[in-house]
């Protein structure tokens, strides 16, 4: 597997692109292009890689991604079974940040939104404070029509540029990434995904993409800024979050060994580094 560099449908005669999608899960691809992405979950689960960071993503997040950001919406499990009924369904707006800086940097009443973008180069989630506004924008972009389209498309610009409770999806600013650095990435990405739970090791890991365990470490080091164990980790917690959040009955211990951690002190100090909280603290919030 390779970032493949995807290319949107696009028309001559529309700046703004808008795609609504229902499909049996999301595209199963690591990949980019050029155009920011802007994406309501209107149905769906699973988990989001942006950049060198894991996300967990669920029916109404909504999610801005940066220009030539490679990205995966990574559908649970449970999506792919052959006897799944489960779907997703997601509207998604697409335009190139190079010809909108361009337009709106000849207005000096839009100078800011252009500004804007062009320092814009990290994915975002949108907050609970804006997120309403968004989508409803959204949806009227998508049926809209010439200059009524331009129109939400500036409000909901003005809206992006102005929010105040906006979550960043990764930690570093992008950087050229080959299609070979691109597949290798690709490839311990998606296996990690599908065997954070198992008993993993550097060894097992770097086989999957033909290195030795010490050029693995300093190759994955080099493309996400973090080691391989920390990475892992926050997988693992990722996934913690998620049954700790949606089975109820189940206690911490078992959570932990079941995505992966083998003593119960280590998973507790893990979920705090990461969450800012302990296990238990962290599920009665999520259910006050």
């Amino acid at each position: 597997m390779k970032v493949i560099p995807f290319t949107i449908p696009v028309s001559g005669e529309q700046s703004i692109i808008i795609q609504e999608d229902r499909e049996p899960h999301f595209y199963p691809h690591l990949h980019q292009h050029p155009e920011i992405q802007l994406t309501w979950v209107i149905e769906g689960n699973g988990n989001l890689l942006v950049g060198e960071q894991v996300h967990r993503f669920q029916t109404d997040d909504v999610f801005l991604i940066g220009a030539n950001q490679p990205h995966l919406f990574n559908s649970d499990p449970a999506y792919f079974s052959a006897d799944s009924s489960l779907s997703i369904h997601a509207l998604t707006l697409f335009f190139d940040p190079h010809q909108m800086r361009q337009t709106l940097g000849s207005i000096p009443e839009l100078s800011g939104m252009g500004a804007w973008l062009k320092d814009f180069d990290r994915g975002i989630k949108i907050g609970s404070a804006t997120k309403a506004r968004i989508i409803e924008l959204m949806l009227k972009i998508q049926t809209a029509h010439s200059l009524k389209r331009v129109a939400f498309f500036l409000d909901l610009l003005e809206c992006l540029t102005s929010g105040q409770d906006t979550f960043y999806l990764s930690q570093q600013t992008p950087f050229a990434i080959s299609e070979s650095e691109g597949q290798r990435m690709s490839t311990v990405f998606q296996y990690l995904l599908k065997h954070y739970a198992d008993e993993l090791n550097l060894e097992k890991v770097a086989a999957q993409v033909h290195l030795t365990p010490p050029a693995f470490c300093r190759y994955f080091k080099k493309h996400t800024r973090k080691t391989f164990t920390v990475f892992l980790n926050e997988i693992r917690i990722n996934a913690a979050c998620r049954f700790l959040k949606e089975e109820q009955s189940i206690s911490v211990a078992e959570i932990a060994y079941s995505t992966g951690f083998n003593n119960i002190p280590h998973f507790n100090r893990t979920f705090k580094r990461v969450t800012g909280q302990r296990p238990n603290d962290w599920r009665k919030e999520k259910f006050r």
